[in-house]
Formats: C-alpha cells, sequence, structure tokens
C-alpha cells in the first residue's frame, strides 16, 4: 500500500509546475543556440552524440522525454524503462547546418498531445 501512495503521489505534479520546468528546459537547451552564428562543432560539444544524423551529419537531431515529475532528459543512453508511464511525452531538437558548419535553421518539435497523463478510470463490474 505504502508504494501505491509513493506512486500516486509521484504522478501528481501540479501541472504548473510542469509547464514552469519545460519552459526552463527549453530556455536552458534553446539559449546558446542560434541560426547563422553557431556551428556544428559547438553543437556537438555542447549536445554530444546526436540521437539520429541524416544527409552526411548535415542534419542532426536530439531527443529528449519528460517523466512524471515534469524533469527532462536525453534519451539514448538513459533507461526510460524505468519510468512509470510507458511512452513518455517527447520532444527532439532538429538542426540543419549549411556547408560551412553554420547552423541555417532549428526547431524544438514537441509530442505533447495532451498536458496530463489521461486520468485512469475505474471499471465497474456488470450487476449479477
Amino acid at each position: 500500500m505504502l508504494s501505491f501512495g509513493l506512486a500516486f503521489e509521484i504522478g501528481c505534479v501540479d501541472p504548473s509546475v510542469r509547464q514552469e520546468k519545460a519552459r526552463a528546459f527549453e530556455a536552458k537547451l534553446l539559449e546558446p543556440i542560434q541560426d547563422g552564428r553557431t556551428t556544428r562543432q559547438e553543437v556537438l560539444l555542447q549536445l554530444g552524440t546526436p540521437s539520429s544524423t541524416f544527409e552526411g551529419g548535415r542534419i542532426l537531431t536530439y531527443d529528449f522525454a519528460v517523466n512524471l515529475d515534469g524533469e527532462w532528459h536525453r534519451v539514448g543512453n538513459s533507461l526510460v524503462s524505468e519510468w512509470a508511464i510507458p511512452h513518455p511525452r517527447t520532444a527532439s531538437l532538429v538542426l540543419v547546418f549549411g556547408p560551412d558548419g553554420h547552423l541555417v535553421r532549428h526547431s524544438l518539435v514537441k509530442d505533447l498531445p495532451h498536458s496530463d497523463p489521461p486520468p485512469q478510470t475505474a471499471v465497474a463490474s456488470p450487476p449479477n
């Protein structure tokens, strides 16, 4: 019963706290990235190995997931399976570089269909 109570408490983070954590995550991630100025080498030094590369390394993507506490983490070597939800909400940072190695454009693509996980509903037994 104690573990159920702890699991329930963890999943009940105030939505405004999660939104604030999401804003802080985005600001920290995107602040040093500037189209036309940031180089591919700077991104690799700051973020490390990308989740995916395309077009011979001209396009890099970095994948992120958020747990029930609203904390964002890089997806890759971390154990997403230890989180309480099977399909965490995610975001991908997509970076496109020009032939000179400078960032042409970037975008943070979010897969956040719901602001909160759907509530669990109890299924009533049919009357006898």
